[in-house]
């Protein structure tokens, strides 16, 4: 499982005297959004009701962050999560158009989000 969160949503939940040194295998990445090329969100195996909040967070950091396109992984399965998706993007104030993803990119099992500059 991967999960991508704002640094402004990590709290420290460390036992008081535990030190405040980082094991090494954990990293932050505190790059702002608009660095990478295209965001993506993988909602495969949530409920509908939790992934549309998660699209409509995407949404809105992918704005502010100035970001031209977003990828919403939704898989194929029984199509509710890509409608749910579709309902939210169709009603989202900052899409200019989504769509199907190319084959490389995912396909139908894939919606690829234009946002409004």
């Amino acid at each position: 499982m991967k999960l991508q969160v704002s640094i402004d949503d990590v709290l420290e939940v460390l036992p008081p005297g535990a030190g405040t040194s980082l094991p090494k295998h954990v990293s932050f990445d505190t790059a702002p959004l608009a660095s990478a090329s295209i965001q993506e969100l993988n909602l495969i195996g949530q409920r509908a009701e939790e992934a549309c909040a998660q699209v409509e967070k995407l949404l809105d950091n992918g704005m502010l962050a100035d970001v031209a396109k977003v990828r919403i992984v939704h898989g194929f399965g029984t199509g509710a999560l890509r409608r749910a998706v579709a309902e939210v993007l169709s009603k989202h104030a900052g899409v200019e158009k989504f769509y199907p993803a190319e084959l490389h990119d995912g396909g139908g099992g894939a919606t690829i989000v234009d946002l409004k500059s």
